[in-house]
C-alpha cells in the first residue's frame, strides 16, 4: 500500500466524520464575541469603577453613568474607556467562537449505529 493511497483514505474518513462541521459558525461566534465586547466594554468599565468606589478620597466620585463616562473621557480619552479590553476580547472571542463551532451543529444531528456511510442524520 502506498503512502498516497493511505492518506487519501484517511482524508476521506475525516471528511466523512466532519462533513457536518461548519466553520462559518466559528467565524460568527468569534466576530460576535469580539464586537459585542468592544461595544459594551466602556459600560463594563463604569460598572467596575462604581464597584471599587468605596468612599476613599483617592478615587474619583461619580454622580452617575454619564458623569463617569465623561470624566474618564476627559481624563484619559478613548484609551481610558478601553482600559483592559484586550483580555476581555480574547476571552469573549474564544469562548463564543468555540461555543458556536462545537455546539451548534451537533445539537441537530445524532449518530446512526451500524451505518458506516452516514454517521449522522438530522433529527
Amino acid at each position: 500500500m502506498t503512502g498516497q493511497g493511505h492518506s487519501a483514505s484517511g482524508s476521506s474518513a475525516w471528511s466523512t466524520v466532519f462533513r457536518h462541521v461548519r466553520y462559518e459558525n466559528l467565524v460568527a461566534g468569534v466576530s460576535g464575541g469580539v464586537l459585542s465586547n468592544l461595544a459594551l466594554h466602556p459600560l463594563d468599565l463604569v460598572k467596575i469603577r462604581f464597584a471599587v468606589s468605596d468612599g476613599l478620597e483617592l478615587r474619583p466620585k461619580y454622580n452617575g453613568i454619564l458623569h463617569c463616562l465623561t470624566t474618564i473621557w476627559k481624563l484619559d480619552g478613548l484609551r481610558g474607556l478601553y482600559q483592559g479590553v484586550t483580555p476581555n476580547v480574547w476571552g469573549a472571542g474564544l469562548s463564543w467562537g468555540l461555543y458556536f463551532f462545537l455546539s451548534h451543529d451537533p445539537l441537530h444531528y445524532k449518530p446512526i449505529m451500524g451505518n458506516k456511510n452516514s454517521p449522522y442524520v438530522t433529527v
